[in-house]
């Protein structure tokens, strides 16, 4: 019995530790290429390339992966604030953005 309880602890200790190095506030675009190749069909992953292209001032290659996380799951996103968002609607609206500001 007192092994599979250090086994439980031992297992579990990883999912509970807090990581030693905090991600970036704002990752690369190359970062965030990687996390979507490992994990293509991730809707909050491709709002995140986007996002990162914009910071970059590549707007096409923004506008693409906004259109592909409308193609994927719609899945909760969580905001710098707080707040809980829709990643269709996150998409959605920064297409509206990009496509006015672009058309200028």
């Amino acid at each position: 019995m007192a092994k599979m309880i250090a086994l439980a602890l031992l297992v579990a200790a990883p999912l509970s530790a807090v990581p030693a190095v905090a991600a970036p506030a704002n990752p690369s675009v190359s970062t965030l290429e990687a996390v979507t190749l490992v994990n293509p069909n991730d809707g909050g992953t491709a709002i995140e390339l986007a996002q990162a292209y914009l910071r970059a001032d590549r707007p096409g290659e923004a506008m693409n992966h906004y259109r592909r996380a409308l193609a994927l799951d719609n899945v909760m996103l969580e905001t710098r604030f707080g707040d809980a968002i829709w990643s269709h609607t996150v998409a959605r609206q920064a297409l509206k953005t990009v496509t006015a500001v672009s058309s200028r």
